[in-house]
């Protein structure tokens, strides 16, 4: 009998549609702070915030500042 612990797979719990509102939130941000590099991982979290928050709404105009 093995009993070696199982690490479970990472699981993706973002669907296709979800991960591309998300990506598209994150280069409308990335646009907005002027395309400067090194904000990527910053741009995605806000975005994530956003729209979990129900808050998809591309007028903000406040990320990265």
């Amino acid at each position: 009998m093995d009993t070696t612990p199982q690490t479970p797979e990472p699981v993706d719990t973002l669907t296709g549609a979800h991960r591309d509102r998300i990506a598209m939130r994150a280069y409308e941000l990335y646009l907005a702070r002027g395309g400067g590099d090194g904000g990527d991982f910053d741009d995605w979290l806000a975005a994530e915030r956003e729209i979990a928050g129900g808050n998809g709404n591309a007028s903000r105009g406040d990320a990265g500042e």
